[in-house]
């Protein structure tokens, strides 16, 4: 924007406008030369600065920084961080073994996990834990069995397995916190309204989405719906603590309801021709991935308004023929023999208080 302000340029600008009656030579080397030369630079600098002016002042997703600034100082919102994932792990080993607490294990890809408590194994050898991720982040959900190596290997244990991993949830994106300053804005939290409500509920690290209904049960009661950061069903430590947010809050007089929205696991088949060059495994990545967008963007369409009573508050459908459009707008893809979505071949209708979850995907090459 204010490419052509360099320092040279502006110092010559100035000695050009040093008039022959004032005295001064604006040749190099001169007065007038040295004095200009400190003041074109910082000058300079100045203009570079203000091509920062537009993201302080209209914030958008690539305003950085300033969207946590403008959130913070005029509206009170804050990024929210990420939580991190845990999981049950089993051991197998010498009888009366102590595994000391803080023990590190990792997947093959290198997260890592601590043992949250000391576990001693029983007479028969056995025993179980309970590990945390190291970090915060969705990349710690891993499937059960993925933690299979130690830092260092502990003399007597023999064998370990854990389960699935869950609650761990990324920090707040750009695109999110920059929504939640815009609703802000277009829709005013105030005296106990619906939208006081959603942004109590969305500043707890954790919440990806909180549905509020005002009146669900009559004049007095509020009910708010949770899913988390992976528009999944949030675990109880988030409930817990929006809970607890918003009976910090709350007015008085008000019987507010928070609950966990509830999963509805839906797994894809598809059987394809494919292009030349074309391979079900990049088809099957491709599609496991375009239907979980699309799934994510269900379920913010619908925990997002601010429902008046429970009669507005309806039942929603997974469309067969988008997740079908999905399919044939792949790369490889020439056309489809057979698709099926949750085992049919029709809409699936989730329950108002549901959200879909990607079960197994599984593409097949049409003979």
């Amino acid at each position: 924007m204010f490419e052509d302000k360099t320092p040279e340029a502006l110092k010559q600008a100035m000695l050009e406008a040093i008039q022959p009656g004032q005295g001064l030579s604006p040749l190099a080397g001169g007065f007038a030369d040295g004095v200009v030369g400190p003041a074109a630079v910082e000058m300079s600098k100045l203009y570079m600065a203000l091509a920062a002016v537009p993201s302080m002042l209209f914030v958008d997703e690539s305003s950085g920084g300033y969207i946590d600034l403008v959130g913070r100082q005029y509206y009170d919102i804050t990024r929210r961080a990420g939580t991190t994932a845990s999981c049950a792990i089993s051991f197998a080993g010498t009888p009366g073994l102590v595994i000391p607490q803080g023990t590190a294990f990792l997947t093959g890809g290198g997260l890592s996990f601590s043992l949250a408590a000391a576990v001693t194994l029983g007479a028969e050898g056995t025993g179980s834990g309970r590990l945390e991720a190291d970090a915060v982040g969705s990349a710690y959900n891993v499937e059960a069995g993925a933690i299979d190596r130690m830092y260092v290997n502990l003399a007597g244990l023999t064998s370990y397995a854990n389960g699935e991993a869950s609650g761990g949830t990324d920090p707040e994106s750009d695109a999110a916190l920059l929504a939640r300053i815009r609703e802000r804005v277009q829709q005013p939290p105030t005296s106990g309204n619906g939208y006081q409500y959603r942004q109590w509920a969305l500043a707890v690290p954790g919440v990806g989405n909180a549905k509020v209904t005002e009146l669900p049960d009559g004049p007095g009661t509020v009910g708010v719906v949770l899913v988390d950061a992976n528009r999944e069903a949030p675990g109880e430590d988030i409930v817990e603590a929006v809970e607890a947010a918003i009976e910090a809050q709350r007015p008085i007089g008000a019987s507010v309801a928070v609950s966990a929205a509830s999963e509805r696991s839906i797994s894809v088949s598809a059987a394809v021709t494919l292009t030349q060059g074309g391979s079900t495994g990049a088809v099957e990545e491709a599609l496991a991935g375009q239907v979980t967008a699309y799934f994510h963007t269900l379920v913010d369409e619908h925990f997002t308004p601010v429902y008046y009573n429970s009669a507005d508050d309806t039942s929603y459908p997974v469309l067969y023929n988008r997740v079908l459009g999905l399919l044939l707008g792949i790369p490889g893809v020439e056309d489809f023999s057979a698709l099926t979505l949750g085992g049919g071949t029709g809409n699936i209708t989730l329950t108002k208080d549901q959200v879909p979850v990607l079960g197994s995907v599984s593409v097949t090459e049409t003979a």
